[in-house]
């Protein structure tokens, strides 16, 4: 165990001290924008919820983005410090989870050899000011290997992590890699390792793929990829099946430890979007039958699922409506 001291502000004992055990619960994962509305792939506009309001069926929530030069950090948008402490408090007492997600699509994050403590440091004291029950690692692109990134936030998390533990309470440690950096040699692949006693799920993007996928040879035609709306139930299945077993060329992350993560509307991805739930419904189901039922789901993003169309028409929680039930 990794010991030093933090001598940054300290947690009041109130409910957003509490970090609720998932280690056996399956998981409905939302992430939730820190920014106000915005214009979506398809010309509709995101909807605004206060964390407090957020479905109960959302049992963790993912605070996006700790981002930014140096040393990455957070800052509620529009909300006092107290105020984002007391909703984090809310959801804690439901026994709900509100992680924060380090990088986004457009964090230009460089961390260097040396800073782990720094990072460290800086996670603790978001926990202790704002109530986080963990981190979701979000790096996209070229910020997923860029400087040291991918030894400096794994070593910094461990720190955190045992941290916590010395105080009894479980940080999550938790990922939403796109699906490609999952591959044998894939530039997730070195966070998966340097956690993997560790990470608590992992949340691969099934979207924003387009043509790429992978290859089944019982299948004809072989090839599935992320953007065919026709075979989706089988682009699900597979995918999944090839990640939980470590075959086809990629890594193996327990199912366990899995969510398969989906856009909860056509504006929330440029692709990837599930036109019939019954194909994730089949998916799941026969991911079941296998022997390997994965932990939950996870969609980008809770704003999408409240937002509206280009016509003004509400998603009106679609993706709660349709997939909570699913994972139960």
């Amino acid at each position: 165990m990794t010991t030093f001291t933090y001598t940054g502000p300290k947690a009041p004992a109130d409910d957003a001290s509490e970090m609720p055990d998932f280690s056996k619960k399956k998981v409905f994962m939302g992430f939730w924008h820190n920014w106000g509305p915005s214009a979506g792939y398809q010309g509709g506009l995101t909807g605004e919820v206060p964390l407090e309001d957020i479905p109960v069926e959302y049992n963790v929530v993912a605070v996006a983005f700790m981002k930014g030069a140096g040393i990455p950090t957070f800052k509620p948008y529009n909300l006092s410090d107290e105020e984002f402490r007391r909703q984090v408090g809310v959801l804690n007492k439901q026994g709900r989870a509100v992680l924060i997600s380090l990088g986004g699509a457009d964090a230009h994050i460089a961390l260097k050899k040396g800073e782990e403590q720094a990072l460290a440091n800086e996670i603790i004291r978001l926990v202790e000011v704002y109530g986080f029950d963990g981190l979701d690692i979000d790096l996209e692109q070229t910020a997923i290997d860029f400087a040291d990134n991918n030894t400096v936030i794994p070593a910094a998390l461990i720190r955190v992590r045992d941290y916590y533990k010395s105080q009894g309470k479980h940080f999550l440690i938790t990922m939403a890699p796109e699906f490609p950096y999952l591959r044998t040699g894939g530039k997730y692949v070195p966070y998966l390792n340097a956690l993997a006693n560790y990470f608590d799920w992992i949340s691969p993007q099934y979207y924003n793929q387009a043509g790429d996928g992978l290859s089944v040879p019982e299948l004809n035609p072989s090839w599935l990829t992320q953007n065919d709306g026709v075979r989706k139930k089988e682009f699900l299945y597979y995918l999944t099946t090839a990640l939980v077993t470590g075959k086809n060329g990629f890594v193996k992350i327990p199912a366990d430890k899995f969510l398969i993560g989906l856009p909860s509307s056509i504006d929330a991805a440029a692709n990837g979007f599930v036109v019939d739930p019954n194909f994730a419904k089949w998916a799941l189901d026969k991911l079941k039958a296998d022997g390997n039922p994965v932990k939950g789901l996870m969609t980008w993003s809770i704003n999408w699922d409240c937002g509206t169309n280009k016509n003004g028409d509400p998603y009106d929680w679609r993706f709660k409506r349709y997939y909570s039930s699913m994972i139960q």
